[in-house]
């Protein structure tokens, strides 16, 4: 249905607006209990080989919604309906940002990406706290792990004009987290170091890296903390950055963001190279998974990874799990593929685990390195 009506409908419209559409559906969605009920049953997938416990966190099954649409954490009962493992709301600011003039998203259909210009845009916390608790006091038990991502990022000047620098944003981000651990507000929290689409990105260097990481280190907390790291295709400036994530008391990386290096990827549809944006979907899964790789041989004792780029089936999921992820999070598959998508994943790697004679998804990660595994996560102190 999703394909044959649905998204051709979705599609003669605007990709902002289909965004907007969706978002305002889904609220209406999630505050009618039966229907959400409905939903679970038809798409969610229970079964005890997909469960785990991460960084001390259990979770129902490895996949998760990546940060990035539901940029106001408006939609965790509707996440928790379509069968997420975990939903990864944000990013999000102290203070609320305008984001970028939009348009914010192109669809790329042959390529089965979407480029994506959004920046920052989000209410701010002190509104967002409060979609959250709502939504909290909804799904209470809720098996779905809330994540909020908060954005490591700013606009070279504040809205008096003054210009920001390095220290400023540390201290925003340090503000913002602090405000998330003391309104109880997420299960995990991700640092997005990496927000192509918005301007300056000084966190993807080690020394500025180092001084914000140092800062968090001093927050007492109570939840694990997680890295989104910058999809680079220069890899000595990534491992760079592991070296220095794995001295602070970070528990995982999400490998990774937007592709901004077009000239790294094949694109099937026409872009002007003046058209801005980070590219999703089928462009990052290859060299995602290579970064994927290259984090579990090397840090795979130290960090959880979560796996970012281009699943849109079962196989593609699998194949980062194998790598060493973990965890799995998607958007664009959901664009094209619809939001059953996840069940059918969920289901697929059930299936690819009774091939391979795994009885839990944790024996499968990081198969492709049998011969060289690391040795136990080291646990870090939440």
């Amino acid at each position: 249905m999703y394909k044959r009506l649905i998204k051709p409908l979705l599609f003669l419209l605007p990709p902002d607006a289909t965004h907007r559409l969706i978002v305002v559906g889904g609220r209406g969605v999630q505050a009618v209990l039966p229907l959400r009920r409905l939903l679970a049953v038809i798409w969610g997938v229970r079964h005890d080989s997909l469960l785990q416990r991460v960084d001390g966190v259990k979770f129902q099954n490895p996949i998760g919604l990546s940060a990035g649409f539901d940029k106001n954490v408006q939609l965790s009962p509707l996440m928790e309906s379509v069968g997420f493992g975990f939903a990864s709301g944000g990013s999000v600011t102290l203070e609320p940002r305008q984001g970028n003039t939009r348009p914010w998203f192109r669809r790329l259909p042959k390529t089965q990406s979407v480029l994506v210009h959004a920046g920052m845009p989000n209410q701010g916390l002190t509104r967002i706290s409060l979609y959250i608790q709502r939504n909290q006091r909804r799904l209470r038990g809720m098996p779905t792990v809330l994540s909020v991502a908060v954005i490591a990022n700013k606009t070279t000047r504040d809205r008096l004009g003054q210009q920001v620098t390095e220290a400023d944003i540390i201290n925003d981000v340090k503000k913002a987290t602090e405000y998330i651990l003391q309104h109880q507000l997420a299960q995990i929290i991700e640092i997005n170091i990496s927000c192509p689409n918005a301007g300056k990105e000084p966190f993807i260097h080690p020394e500025p890296l180092a001084a914000l990481l140092s800062q968090l280190d001093s927050i007492e907390r109570t939840v694990p903390i997680w890295v989104k790291m910058p999809h680079l295709y220069d890899m000595e400036q990534f491992d760079a950055l592991l070296q220095v994530i794995v001295q602070h008391n970070i528990h995982g990386v999400t490998v990774a963001n937007l592709v901004k290096d077009r000239s790294q990827v094949e694109l099937k549809d026409q872009l002007a190279d003046t058209t801005p944006g980070g590219l999703s979907g089928a462009p990052t899964r290859d060299h995602s998974l290579q970064l994927i790789r290259h984090t579990y041989q090397h840090y795979g004792d130290k960090l959880t990874i979560i796996g970012v780029g281009g699943v849109f089936s079962a196989e593609d999921a699998y194949a980062k799990i194998k790598a060493g992820a973990s965890l799995v999070g998607l958007i664009t598959g959901l664009f094209f593929e619809g939001p059953q998508l996840v069940g059918r994943i969920n289901r697929g790697l059930v299936a690819l685990l009774q091939a391979d004679g795994y009885a839990n998804i944790s024996q499968a990660i990081g198969a492709d390195h049998r011969s060289s595994l690391p040795s136990t996560k080291t646990n870090k102190k939440v």
